[in-house]
């Protein structure tokens, strides 16, 4: 189970359930699950699998998050991904909360079959299915509604970075090995910011594009099809309009390490000089802008003056450190140039 469920008690009655109320609202005709899943439970989001709560006794996953995020999910699903010409969930609607602020948004169940980085299969069908994402081109106001996913968003997250990172170098709640280890990090902001241009400048030939943002082994499920497997992606709370790098990660913590070579000769058909190496120089960068995503939600959190406030940032900074190494060397920036 996810470490991201925190515990909660089920009513004993499962038409009591917030979720199963604002279904109702929804589809007042339909039938009270069998029983519910917790999938995620967060301090303000969650996600439950209601178990035979469908028209025909089909499983709704009920997610429970902000309005705007539920707004940008819903436009994904109903305006984008039929355009996009690959297998996609369904939305079957939503329901505001009275206050406003949040609201539910119910799919169709991806089901339980797993992916896997370690299966050649799954990482061709995952490279299929960014191709295609990459070059579809979204509505006006889908455009318009999109996050910034550009060089320059992910050169902000490392500014704050820097910033948040270097007011607990001094701190005296700190160990020397842990003040060390934020000064590395802020060290190596710091150079990401000096070489910058570099991966700017790589982009230019890029066209935007529609990114997942956190293509990930989580939000990735199987299903059978017709004559052949089919990919599954949801949970679009971070996508964005900007350069198709992030998606294209590779071996990195929980990543779908999508494979190259299937997105490279998908895209040349529409891209005839996308060449070998300008794929994996993309996928380094993409390796890069993850970890900056990775580092900045923990500088986010860094926000208090005591060790509360520090542990868990100190703790998965510390699981970067190779992996940022790592990273850097791959795309040659291991001086200020």
């Amino acid at each position: 189970m996810s470490k991201s469920i925190r515990s909660e008690v089920l009513p004993a009655n499962l038409a009591d359930h917030q979720a199963v109320r604002a279904w109702r609202q929804l589809q007042p005709d339909y039938s009270e699950p069998e029983r519910i899943e917790v999938l995620s439970r967060k301090h303000k989001s969650a996600v439950y699998r209601l178990w035979g709560a469908g028209r025909d006794g089909e499983t709704v996953v009920a997610k429970r998050c902000r309005t705007g995020t539920a707004g940008l999910e819903r436009s994904v699903y109903e305006s984008l991904l039929p355009t996009v010409g690959v297998p996609a969930l369904r939305c079957l609607g939503w329901v505001a909360e009275p206050a406003g602020e949040y609201c539910w948004l119910f799919l169709e169940d991806a089901g339980t079959e797993a992916y896997s980085p370690a299966s050649a299969e799954h990482r061709a069908l995952a490279g299929r299915f960014l191709a295609a994402l990459h070059r579809v081109r979204p509505s006006r106001e889908l455009r318009a509604a999109l996050p910034d996913r550009s060089p320059s968003h992910y050169l902000r997250l490392i500014h704050f970075s820097r910033t948040a990172l270097a007011a607990h170098v001094d701190n005296p709640v700190l160990n020397a090995h842990e003040a060390e280890l934020l000064r590395a990090f802020v060290a190596r902001c710091e150079l990401m910011e000096t070489r910058w241009g570099e991966l700017q400048r790589f982009f230019e030939a890029w066209p935007g594009a529609v990114v997942h943002d956190d293509f990930v082994i989580k939000n990735l499920r199987l299903r059978s099809g017709t004559t052949s497997a089919e990919l599954l992606v949801f949970d679009w709370e971070m996508a964005g309009w900007g350069v198709p790098a992030v998606d294209l990660a590779q071996s990195l913590g929980k990543t779908a390490s999508p494979d190259l070579e299937t997105y490279g000769a998908a895209r040349r058909r529409y891209d005839p000089h996308l060449t070998s190496d300008s794929l994996v120089r993309l996928a380094a960068y993409g390796n890069l802008l993850r970890l900056v995503d990775q580092i900045y939600w923990e500088a986010v959190t860094t926000g208090g003056p005591t060790y509360d406030f520090l542990a868990r940032p100190i703790a998965m900074l510390l699981r970067y450190e190779t992996e940022l190494a790592a990273a850097l060397r791959a795309v040659n920036w291991t001086t200020h140039g």
